[in-house]
C-alpha cells in the first residue's frame, strides 16, 4: 500500500490542496451554531439517500460535519474543545503524510461512507472523525493531551476509540455497523502495516529490554540525498518515493526539500 501511495503521490500530489483540515473545522464550527441559533435546522443537514436523489445535494456534504442533535450552550463548548483537538490531529497528520495523503485518507473515508448510506440508509459521519484519531494515535503515539486536568497519551485514546468502534461493531445497528467497517477499512489500508510493525516492535521491545529500561526511541528518519535525520531537526518534514529512475523501485525516504526537487 506504501508503494501505491508513493506513486498517487509522485503523479497526483502537485494537486492536492493544502490545509484542508482549517476549512473542515470552519465548516463544522458554522453548521454547529446554525443548529445552535436554530435548532430544527438539524434535520436538514443529516444524510438522507432519498433526499439526496430528490435534489438536497448538500445533505452529501454536511452529514459529516452536522451535530448529531440540537446544541446547548455546554454543547458548543465541548465542540469548540473537540474542533480543536481536530485541527491539531488534521494538521499533525498532514505534516506527517504530506496534503496527498491525508487528503486521500479523509475523502476516501467520507466518500466510502456516503456510498455504504445509499446501500443501508442513513449514516453518520462521526466514524470518519473517530478513524482520523486512530491514525494520529498511530503516528504520535506519545503526544500527551489534558482531560480537564489529566494529561493523557494519544495512544490510550486510540484504543478507547477503538474499543468503542468494536463495541458498538457487535451492539449498534446495521447503519452504525456499515459506517463503522468502512472507517476502520480506511484507517487499516493506510495504517495498517504501520500499527503492525509499531506492535511488533513494541512486542520486541519488551522481550529484550532489561527490567527497569524503558522502550527504545522512534526509528530515525534520514534523507537519502542530503543525509540530514529527524534528530538533526524535529522539524524536518519526509516524503518515501519509490520511482524506477532514482530509487530503483524501492521505498526511500527523502527531506521535503529534496524531494520536491527529485
Amino acid at each position: 500500500m506504501q508503494k501505491l501511495l508513493a506513486r498517487l503521490e509522485r503523479r497526483f500530489g502537485r494537486y492536492a490542496p493544502e490545509g484542508i483540515i482549517l476549512w473542515l473545522v470552519a465548516l463544522s464550527g458554522v453548521l454547529h451554531l446554525i443548529v445552535f441559533a436554530k435548532p430544527e435546522a438539524v434535520s436538514f443537514l443529516w444524510l438522507d439517500p432519498d433526499a439526496v436523489l430528490r435534489g438536497e445535494i448538500w445533505r452529501a456534504f454536511t452529514f459529516l460535519f452536522a451535530p448529531a442533535g440540537p446544541m446547548t450552550t455546554t454543547g458548543l463548548f465541548w465542540t469548540a474543545l473537540g474542533l480543536w483537538f481536530l485541527h491539531t490531529m488534521g494538521s499533525a497528520l498532514e505534516a506527517q503524510w504530506g496534503s496527498f495523503r491525508f487528503d486521500l485518507y479523509f475523502f476516501l473515508g467520507a466518500l466510502a461512507t456516503l456510498a455504504i448510506a445509499f446501500v443501508v440508509g442513513p449514516v453518520t459521519g462521526r466514524w470518519v472523525a473517530t478513524s482520523l484519531l486512530l491514525a494520529f494515535a498511530v503516528e504520535f503515539p506519545e503526544y500527551e493531551v489534558l482531560l480537564l486536568i489529566l494529561p493523557v497519551k494519544v495512544k490510550w485514546l486510540g484504543l478507547l476509540s477503538g474499543a468503542y468502534m468494536v463495541w458498538q461493531l457487535i451492539a449498534g445497528g446495521l447503519q452504525t455497523r456499515a459506517a463503522i467497517v468502512v472507517a476502520l477499512a480506511v484507517f487499516l489500508l493506510f495504517c495498517g502495516s504501520d500499527l503492525v510493525s509499531r506492535l511488533r516492535g513494541a512486542a520486541g521491545i519488551r522481550r529484550r529490554a532489561p527490567s527497569g529500561f524503558g522502550p527504545a526511541e522512534r526509528r530515525t528518519r534520514v534523507c537519502a540525498k542530503c543525509g540530514r535525520s529527524d534528530k538533526d531537526d524535529p522539524s524536518l518534514e519526509f516524503r518515501v518515493c519509490d520511482c524506477q529512475e532514482r530509487c530503483h523501485g524501492k521505498l526511500t525516504e527523502y527531506c521535503l526539500e529534496h524531494a520536491k526537487a527529485h
